[in-house]
């Protein structure tokens, strides 16, 4: 399992020519899907959409670059707004964590996913620096229905019962 937050900043490399053609600025996951869609690339035009790839279009995601096939890979992304249940991954990041009853989980601070498959497996949770660090960040399954809001992700009760510990292979 990887994490979401450790793709921003990697180099985007074609594997024939070796060529850099960006680095990832931005991570876009379906929260229905339960999937990672694509990422966004830095540097696109200020007059166009976000230029970017879909998470199909990547042919491996290591742990120091972003590999893909070919150049023409990249392409304009739809906006976001258009796309549900899709929200760029820095907009989730570090919302507070409720459950329906009023219950506070912590914050969210990355989202765990399979490298091969795309699949959003589990959010990592903090309960803040002092807690993280004696006894470590907490991981909750995805729930299978949550309410994202301004600042805050509303997810059902049983939720807090499926917290378990992080382990350090994570």
């Amino acid at each position: 399992m990887h994490k979401l937050r450790e793709l921003f900043g990697l180099p985007v490399l074609i594997t024939g020519t070796g060529a850099q053609i960006g680095e990832v600025k931005e991570v876009i996951v379906d929260l229905e899907q339960a999937s990672v869609w694509g990422i966004v690339l830095a540097g696109a035009n200020w007059f166009t959409n976000d230029q970017g790839i879909v998470f199909e279009d990547l042919f491996r995601i290591g742990r120091d670059a972003v590999m893909v096939r070919a150049g023409y890979a990249v392409q304009e992304l739809t906006p976001i707004a258009t796309l549900g249940t899709s929200y760029y991954v820095r907009d989730l990041l570090d919302k507070q964590i409720y459950t329906d009853t009023g219950l506070s989980l912590g914050i969210l601070v990355d989202a765990l996913y399979d490298g091969s498959t795309g699949e959003i497996k589990a959010y990592e949770i903090s309960d803040g620096l002092i807690t993280d660090l004696l006894y470590g960040r907490r991981i909750m399954p995805l729930p299978q229905a949550q309410v994202v809001g301004q600042d805050k992700l509303i997810v059902p009760e049983t939720m807090a019962n499926l917290l378990i510990p992080e382990s350090k292979e994570v």
